[in-house]
């Protein structure tokens, strides 16, 4: 048995009005599979950096913010602020490596739920979403949790949503039998198993779409999609708009934030810079090289090419 992509968009319940989720992080792999298995009880979002879900998001208040901090995000901590300053009821669970954990004492005063250490526990994680918002979830929903098959699933899909396998080789890389596996994560995400995964490559497309100036059957490639027209029409099946639009759209900034947002720190303000950072992978020379194009571009003068 393959897994291959529905010919229909998943048919999950709508998420309970108000209850907006974002996911921040440089590992589209990770910040996809977070998105797409909180949204049953979510609307969600994926960014690759609170100063970028400032700049593109809308302002509309958030119940929840995952941040997975990347190695050196010094501005993580103000940007995390920042976006609270919006949301003053906000819960926050931050992700990161052992040296990140003094950063839950630099958001000191805000909501912090949770701190994380890679790789992910994707079932405690859940967990401990469940316990945040128990007060409020359905009798309909109950509460949220994945057994340990699932959270495997999900951390498989985290680092190989862009290979080709069927049931049998997941099965054998998380321990279990096909049947059950499939019978389990179903009962667990309400989703089996080839839509979820199409949902998390269509939302790691987003973010490459974004990020990325490839054109669509690289970015096909990318993520486990035949061609472009395989990526398009299965995105547009997704999110009702085709990959062009989606680019043109979160590419163009809201104009009070195009030069960047100011947070309070400690005396004074600190500004945030709202330029285009690098996903996992990609390199900081190849991130600079966009900024000096787009301000080029803003200048009316071409950006000057590097020597060899």
């Amino acid at each position: 048995m393959s897994l291959r992509p529905p010919a229909e968009p998943p048919a999950v319940g709508r998420p309970p009005v108000g209850r907006r989720l974002l996911v921040v992080g440089r590992d589209p792999g990770v910040t996809a599979v977070i998105a797409v298995g909180l949204r049953p009880r979510f609307e969600t979002e994926t960014g690759t950096t609170g100063a970028e879900a400032l700049a593109h998001f809308a302002p509309e208040p958030l119940s929840l913010i995952i941040a997975d901090l990347a190695q050196g995000d010094l501005d993580a901590a103000f940007s995390i602020r920042a976006l609270a300053a919006r949301s003053p009821d906000c819960q926050i669970i931050v992700i990161g490596s052992i040296e990140h954990a003094g950063i839950v004492d630099r958001l000191a005063g805000l909501h912090v739920y949770g701190f994380f250490t890679r790789p992910v526990d994707f079932g405690a994680l859940v967990a401990r979403v469940s316990s945040l918002s128990a007060d409020e979830d359905s009798a309909e929903n109950g509460a949220l949790a994945l057994s340990r098959s699932s959270a495997k699933v999900l951390e498989f899909l985290s680092a190989h949503y862009a290979d080709s396998f069927n049931l049998q080789t997941l099965a054998r890389a998380v321990g279990v039998s096909p049947g059950n596996m499939a019978r389990v994560f179903l009962h667990d995400t309400k989703r089996n198993l080839r839509s979820f995964r199409c949902d998390v490559r269509v939302e790691v497309a987003k973010q490459l779409l974004v990020h990325e100036d490839h054109k669509l059957d690289r970015v096909a490639e990318m993520t486990g999609f035949v061609d472009g027209s395989h990526l398009s029409r299965v995105f547009r099946l997704y999110t009702g708009r085709s990959p062009g639009q989606y680019r043109i759209e979160l590419r163009s900034p809201r104009p009070e934030d195009a030069q960047g947002v100011y947070v309070q720190r400690g005396c004074g303000p600190r500004r945030i810079d709202l330029s285009p950072v690098p996903l996992r992978g990609q390199s900081g020379a190849q991130c600079a090289m966009k900024r000096a194009a787009s301000a080029g571009a803003r200048s009316g003068h071409r950006a000057a090419p590097s020597n060899p």
